[in-house]
């Protein structure tokens, strides 16, 4: 099975702090992770603006209204620099632009991907804007139908070119757009689903769930890209904190998706495998005298048994020794081997 990808999302857990990025990047460098994403928005475009000028009371200390508080947790552009910069030739940088005016923003940025969100996975002009980059796209499906991911999928790869294994392909990912999302709803059938209609594209999950335990059952399903809330400190303040991965987690979850593809090896059942040479020669039961038997005596069932070590004739001989003649005597507690019985 091919190596996973994994994603460790910073989002906005850096709190606006270039020191808590840093941080947050070399935590996901150290649990050997494959990227690290950020998210940028052109706060205008978010909402209208009764919507962002409304007063907000979730993060007072970030701003009185929706769009101070969002404004407060946008980088500049030379944040972004220094940030791609201290990535570059360590683990990828990637960015999700949430309009196109921060996709502008991001394009002498060098990005190594491009990210979709849920959120704009029906932004038709965003993703057509997308689709000219030369380079490769996540694209999440949360909150949508078939339709919707038919039409994103088409969008974003109009000449059908960007296909799995090609240098900017498109990712699609399985996504439930809950913060938190319920385990009872990850709905991860939904991976099968998704490879059997976009077999020419890789799936990826991006996961919200609060725990570690649903990337590496996707992994055994088929999904490839994984994406993952990180964060220095679960009891921060900010909007993802509490459902994000602290660096114990975010090592082991890398790590154990890592393990399920050695486990997803195949070998063919053919016969003991190299390793089981051990158990095989040690603990396989193999027939053995009930009690001692005379050279010429015709054998009956009560005299033969199983037990191990794997020294005699296989269990499934004994109907073919029932009936048949000792060829000499036969200790109690004895292996039986094919120079004992006359078959």
């Amino acid at each position: 099975m091919d190596k996973g990808y994994f994603i460790a999302e910073l989002g906005f857990n850096h709190n606006a702090s270039i020191d808590i990025a840093k941080e947050l990047i070399d935590m996901a460098i150290y649990c050997k992770a494959d990227a690290v994403k950020l998210q940028k928005r052109h706060v205008s475009q978010m909402a209208t603006k009764d919507i962002l000028d409304k007063p907000y009371t979730g993060f007072p200390e970030w701003g009185d209204t929706y769009r101070e508080f969002r404004e407060y947790l946008e980088f500049t552009k030379n944040e972004y620099r220094e940030l791609r910069e201290y990535c570059r030739d360590k683990i990828d940088f990637i960015v999700t632009p949430f309009d196109i005016q921060s996709l502008e923003f991001l394009d002498d940025l060098d990005l190594d991907a491009i990210k979709i969100a849920s959120h704009n996975l029906t932004d038709i002009p965003l993703l057509e804007e997308v689709s000219k980059r030369n380079k490769p796209i996540y694209l999440s499906t949360g909150m949508s139908s078939w339709n919707d991911i038919d039409i994103a999928v088409k969008t974003l790869d109009p000449k059908g070119t960007r296909t799995k294994d090609t240098e900017n392909q498109l990712v699609i990912m399985h996504c439930v757009s809950s913060y938190p999302a319920d385990i009872r709803y990850a709905n991860l059938p939904m991976i099968t689903r998704l490879k059997e209609r976009y077999p020419n594209y890789h799936i990826g999950f991006s996961d919200h769930q609060n725990g570690i335990s649903l990337p590496p059952v996707a992994r055994v399903l088929g999904a490839k890209y994984f994406e993952k809330h990180i964060t220095l400190d679960r009891g921060m303040k900010g909007l993802d904190q509490a459902y994000s991965l602290e660096m114990v987690g975010l090592k082991k979850c890398v790590r154990n998706i890592h393990a399920i593809e050695e486990a997803m090896v195949e070998y063919d059942k053919n016969g003991p495998l190299p390793w089981e040479t051990m158990a095989y020669n040690d603990f396989r039961r193999t027939i053995v005298a009930t009690q001692d038997i005379k050279e010429g005596t015709i054998i009956t069932r009560d005299m033969l048994t199983t037990k191990a070590p794997n020294t005699g004739l296989m269990p499934k001989m004994i109907p073919e020794i029932i009936g048949k003649k000792a060829l000499k005597d036969i200790k109690e507690d004895t292996h039986i081997t094919f120079d004992m019985v006359d078959i």
